[in-house]
């Protein structure tokens, strides 16, 4: 398969290993996210070591590190069978045959299953890396998925390895416009209703036949029984968590609309302070996110004003929301009849905040690329007891506003909607603002007119959001 995207993240770990001194590089991030063919992207053409750990024995993982060690050229392998001990192994790297330009480059993928097996790990690692690595020409990148454990294990201030990264990077879902090259036939909706149902993450994205419609391959590849996307959610929930029913019955409560921690705790039958537990738990894995409107001041997010909780990955929400709520009926084989009359009638109503998340993400190229009538500082949702504007960007320097209105429905945008917006942005203080209105089927000629005649009123069609 084609390796598709991940531009910033090769660039990031070329600029490391091209750089003069030594690096020690933590590259993680959720489960599936692509870290593994990115690294092993990386990696081609280049002279390495790429050792995947598993979950085994210390003594386990010392042979079969010393096997890829000795394969590379580690002069130990003349002499020894395998290495004693971490110590005496991961000295070695700096023993490795150079390449033309002088660079030893290690790859330690999923590092948390070896520290597992060894908790002095970090402790010889730091102490190697103190002495004598970071004084060698190598770069040493390690990989994991345990997300928590690596920020609060191995990089907070108590692990023996703070203060040694030279480099850091969390790896993030895809942006849309590399997840849908996954299927790049596919008209401009089903792109994202195919966004909307996976993600940005390349491992689901890949399941997908790009030949096939959208419907057959939600058919085959996530509500047939037996299919890698049927049982994924429960599979990663498994490996995170042991209370799963109950984190189950929280992440299916917010995918049916509970978003905040009052709401959630009534669905759930649970007090909020024990399910905030849970809550806690799931944003640290990335599977929800708490949402705050643009605008809201440091002091309110710490005592947790008006945010909302949200299900961060779409495929997550896609399948807690017509899989999980539909299980027996799957599990008896009534594929065709949960898609036609629980699926299809829900698909754009489900996919409408997804695509206000892909008109924000085409905000933020937008500023990036300095298209915009401003340089915007921040960009998101805003919302207050009676309101709710879809997305919204400030200004860093003065009080100019792009207010924007999402509507991904089957009818084109009339003048009504603009004057909504406009009459939900006299709530907002702002010198000057500006109105994007973003369509999946377009404007009515008496909208378009409008929008010419001033350049405060701005109408982007769903096809702009991919060009």
């Amino acid at each position: 398969m084609v390796f598709i995207g991940r531009t910033n993240e090769l660039a990031f770990l070329e600029s490391c290993y091209h750089d003069e001194n030594a690096q020690l590089v933590f590259l993680y991030g959720r489960r599936r996210v692509g870290k593994t063919e990115t690294l092993s992207h990386f990696t081609q053409g280049k002279s390495h070591v790429f050792f995947a750990a598993q979950s085994a024995t210390k003594d386990e993982q010392l042979a079969a590190f010393s096997r890829q060690m000795f394969e590379a050229g580690a002069p130990a392998g003349k002499y020894i069978a395998q290495y004693s001990d971490w110590n005496s192994a991961l000295s070695d790297i700096a023993n490795l045959p150079a390449t033309e330009e002088g660079h030893r480059l290690v790859v330690l993928d999923e590092f948390p299953y070896l520290v597992k097996s060894d908790p002095s790990l970090p402790s010889v690692l730091q102490n190697l890396w103190d002495h004598t690595l970071r004084h060698e020409n190598v770069m040493i990148v390690l990989c994991g998925s345990a997300m928590s454990f690596i920020e609060k294990e191995l990089l907070a201030e108590k692990s023996p390895l703070y203060g040694r990264a030279t480099g850091i990077l969390n790896m993030l879902p895809m942006p849309y416009w590399d997840a849908v090259k996954f299927l790049p036939n596919y008209s401009v909706e089903d792109k994202i209703l195919a966004y909307a149902t996976l993600g940005g993450i390349p491992h689901y994205l890949a399941q997908f036949n790009p030949n096939e419609s959208l419907e057959t391959n939600i058919k085959q590849h996530i509500l047939r029984r037996g299919s890698a996307l049927y049982s994924e959610t429960e599979f990663l929930m498994h490996q995170e968590f042991r209370e799963t029913a109950i984190y189950n019955s929280i992440i299916q409560a917010i995918a049916l609309g509970a978003t905040q921690l009052s709401d959630i705790a009534n669905r759930t039958m649970m007090a909020p302070q024990k399910a905030s537990t849970y809550i806690a738990n799931l944003l640290e894995i990335g599977v929800l996110e708490r949402e705050f409107p643009v605008g809201t001041k440091p002091v309110e997010r710490s005592k947790g004003m008006r945010g909302l909780y949200q299900i961060s990955d779409n495929f997550f929400r896609f399948w807690y929301a017509f899989v999980f709520s539909n299980r027996s009926d799957l599990e008896f084989g009534d594929i065709d009849g949960i898609y036609r009359y629980a699926i299809e009638p829900q698909m754009h109503a489900f996919a409408s905040k997804p695509f206000e998340h892909i008109c924000a993400m085409w905000l933020r190229r937008e500023n990036m690329a300095e298209r915009l009538p401003f340089r915007a500082g921040d960009i998101g949702r805003w919302w207050s007891k009676r309101d709710e504007i879809d997305v919204i960007a400030t200004s860093k320097t003065d009080e100019r506003l792009i207010v924007g209105e999402c509507k991904f429905q089957n009818k084109q945008l009339a003048v009504s909607v603009l004057r909504a917006l406009q009459n939900k942005g006299t709530q907002l203080h702002g010198t000057q603002q500006y109105y994007y209105l973003f369509s999946l089927n377009g404007f009515t000629a008496a909208l378009e007119r409008i929008a010419q005649t001033g350049v405060s009123i701005r109408l982007v069609t769903a096809r702009e959001l991919f060009d």
